[in-house]
């Protein structure tokens, strides 16, 4: 079981730098054809410029998450502007919960991506499901 001393516990990426490229990358991956307009990153692109919060939590030692039993059971986003190409985003990864229910631990890790002036850009919340062995 995960220490809930961890609790508060926050992790920052480096600025990620998003480029036009990345985007239709990631737009092509995921099957979104739309190519009307100003190119705009879809709402789940923020996993590519938050992921190395999520890998931080995942790989700390010390926090020990068990990710073999890992299943990663809800996602939401909040965004208080787009993300365009040419945007520099730092993300904060920060552990707000960790609870027991039965067999399962419910872990909480919310993320805030904010931009070069330190503008908010979005918001997520994760929740990580891990079954006891």
């Amino acid at each position: 079981m995960t220490d809930a001393r961890w609790v508060g516990r926050s992790y920052e990426t480096e600025p990620f730098v998003v480029t036009e490229q990345s985007i239709r990358d990631y737009m092509a991956a995921v099957g979104d054809v739309a190519d009307a307009g100003e190119l705009v990153a879809p709402p789940t692109y923020a996993m590519v410029y938050g992921f190395d919060a999520y890998w931080q939590l995942w790989t700390d030692q010390e926090v020990a998450l068990d990710v073999a039993h890992l299943v990663h059971g809800e996602q939401r986003f909040n965004f208080q502007r787009p993300v365009r190409a040419g945007d520099r985003l730092r993300t904060t990864g920060r552990l707000t919960a960790i609870n027991t229910r039965g067999d399962m631990e419910l872990v909480t890790f919310e993320l805030s991506a904010r931009d070069e002036k330190d503008r908010p850009v979005s918001d997520a919340t994760a929740l990580f499901i891990i079954r006891k062995a």
